[in-house]
């Protein structure tokens, strides 16, 4: 499975596309780890808006999105 794709929609809400799991949940930082990269998310009143098979979305205020390699 290749790398995340990662859609952000100005400073509220980030859509992750492809297989992930959350592996931090906090109101002001969540990762979500996709195969060998985790997605980092910091801000504040995040949440999880959207999670399924292929996608899910966090919504707040969107300070920081980083990728992290290997045990992230």
């Amino acid at each position: 499975m290749g790398d995340p794709t990662v859609e952000l929609d100005g400073n509220r809400s980030v859509v992750i596309t492809g297989r992930c799991a959350i592996t931090l949940y906090s109101e002001t930082e969540m990762r979500v780890r996709c195969g060998g990269l985790t997605v980092r998310v910091s801000g504040d009143g995040l949440e999880l808006r959207t999670l399924d098979e292929a996608e899910l979305s966090i919504v707040g205020l969107i300070a920081e999105v980083g990728f992290l390699t290997g045990e992230g």
